[in-house]
């Protein structure tokens, strides 16, 4: 049987994070301005060249790597007339294994006293991985006259920068998120080292934070070092406008597949580890049904343990009792590694039409207390009631008799969270005064983003001040985005006021609670 493959091949989602796609003809690539400046950086008058490598890494929620992808060239400035740039020896792998990409880009650009504008793909089609070149070009630029504003996939960031002797550094003034974005915790280190003529010389640059992909959540890991390299001679001729209009035939070859032979089934699992396309899952997952008995998939994920997420999350996208059953079966092998067990426990949990095969799975494991997997499981069993409701009784009960038990206790409460049933709330309030002082902190950290219970949670604070139940406390507050009442934020003045611990007191003022 032939399965139409309808998902393109876009390039690794971390490094898809750099861009945003749109006309890349002569655009320009921020809202930059700058004012002439006593000390300028500039590209030299002669040709200089640099060597560039991306890291990017996806991690699940449970830090399960989901992929992982590295993109490197080096790049030639021209230097002189007609600013023009050459990007050379590219290379491009995703999960280590290397995909197929153009080994030379011409393009042109604009570079002022240090910084690049209007960098021209040369009509280079909108969905290929080497966008990303303006967006590393914007890495490259600073200015100590005036702030630079950046565009790329998550919204609009301004920068100051401030330079000591040859050593620059960069802080952010503003940021403003895409109404499609939904990202959150972001770190970001950038530091840009120069050489005596005031150039370029040594860039690096990484960045940390959290994305939401409908009920999917994302970690998102990104490197970019950027070497200036010994001056190489580059010819650089005349192109055209539409130069590097003619890559469009990769997009067109990748709509053209089918998945009907073992080659054809890895290059889509390839396109799967890269897009995350739930059709294509479906599409990947209906043909290892097919094709594969257990065992033989078992040794499928054994020859290549790397594809293990790829092929479970199909099973999970394919939805039918029989993929219900295979996930639930791989559980019971001893041939597959607890790391790779744990990614088929979050599959059961978010299968979205689980049966009591899935339940029973996962309580199984759950019931086990000196299993690596039982918290895992029970974990899982939490978020069964939100993915599939009809089984939110059922998990409700267990989870109930579970919250009533000092087996995983901790992990009943945050289970009980994942559900998002508010029937196991009143079960959660009767452990804000147990004695292990692990259980009262996910007591505390479920309910501070429920305001009915704020009252009992500040309680429990008072009673007993310690510094991880405030700091889960605070956290719990400012992330779920509520006010405390007046009322509350009174109790709290006294306890500002009376303790001298200086991370209580520093927590309290992040819930405007200050000295009176």
């Amino acid at each position: 049987m032939k399965l139409k493959v309808t998902a393109l091949l876009l390039i690794c989602l971390g490094i898809g994070i750099f861009y945003f796609t749109g006309n890349n003809t002569a655009r320009p690539i921020a809202q930059k301005t700058t004012q002439q400046s006593p000390s300028k950086v500039t590209l030299p008058s002669q040709s200089s060249s640099y060597s560039v490598t991306i890291e990017s890494a996806v991690l699940s929620q449970n830090s399960t790597p989901v992929t992982h992808s590295s993109l490197s060239w080096n790049m030639h400035f021209n230097g002189t007339g007609e600013q023009q740039g050459l990007l050379t020896d590219i290379e491009f792998s995703n999960n280590a294994k290397p995909q197929p990409l153009v080994k030379e880009l011409p393009f042109k650009f604009t570079e002022n006293n240090g910084v690049f504008s209007h960098v021209d793909l040369l009509a280079l089609p909108s969905d290929h991985t080497l966008n990303v070149l303006p967006n590393i070009l914007d890495l490259l630029s600073f200015s100590e006259a005036s702030p630079l504003t950046f565009n790329d996939a998550h919204g609009q960031k301004t920068y100051t920068y401030q330079r000591i002797n040859n050593e620059v550094q960069r802080q952010i003034t503003s940021h403003l998120n895409k109404p499609i974005t939904t990202k959150s915790d972001t770190s970001e280190q950038w530091h840009l080292t120069l050489n005596t003529n005031q150039q370029p010389l040594h860039l690096n640059y990484s960045s940390d934070s959290i994305w939401h992909n409908k009920d999917q959540q994302y970690h998102i890991i990104q490197k970019v070092d950027i070497q200036r390299l010994t001056p190489q001679d580059r010819t650089f001729t005349n192109v055209s406008s539409n130069k590097n209009a003619a890559l469009a035939s990769q997009k067109k070859q990748i709509d053209a597949q089918t998945i009907n032979d073992e080659t054809s089934m890895y290059v889509a699992i390839a396109e799967l580890q890269t897009t995350l396309d739930p059709t294509l899952a479906k599409l990947i997952g209906e043909f290892l049904l097919q094709e594969y008995d257990l065992t033989e998939l078992i040794t499928l994920i054994e020859q290549d343990s790397s594809l293990s997420s790829a092929i479970i999350y199909a099973l999970q996208k394919e939805q039918s009792p029989l993929a219900e059953q295979m996930l639930a079966d791989l559980l019971t092998t001893d041939r597959l590694t607890t790391h790779i067990k744990q990614k088929l426990l979050i599959a059961l949990g978010r299968f979205g039409a689980s049966s009591t095969v899935s339940f029973n799975a996962l309580a199984a494991l759950a019931d086990k207390p000196n299993n690596p997997l039982a918290k895992t499981a029970l974990l899982n069993l939490g978020s069964m009631a939100k993915f599939t409701p009809e089984q939110s009784n059922t998990v409700e009960h267990y989870l109930s008799e579970q919250l009533q038990s000092e087996q995983h206790l901790s992990t009943a409460i945050l289970a009980s969270a994942n559900s998002k049933s508010t029937a196991l709330l009143p079960h959660i309030a009767k452990l804000l005064s147990h004695q292990q002082k692990g259980v009262k902190r996910d007591a505390v950290k479920v309910l501070s983003s429920k305001a009915q219970y704020h009252d009992q949670v500040v309680a429990t604070i008072l009673s007993s001040p310690d510094v991880q139940i405030v700091d889960a406390f605070t956290r719990a507050i400012s992330d779920s985005g509520l006010v405390l009442s007046q009322y509350n934020k009174a109790r709290l003045q006294s306890l500002y006021n009376t303790t001298q611990n200086p991370i209580i007191l520093k927590r309290l003022k992040t819930l405007g609670i200050k000295s009176t």
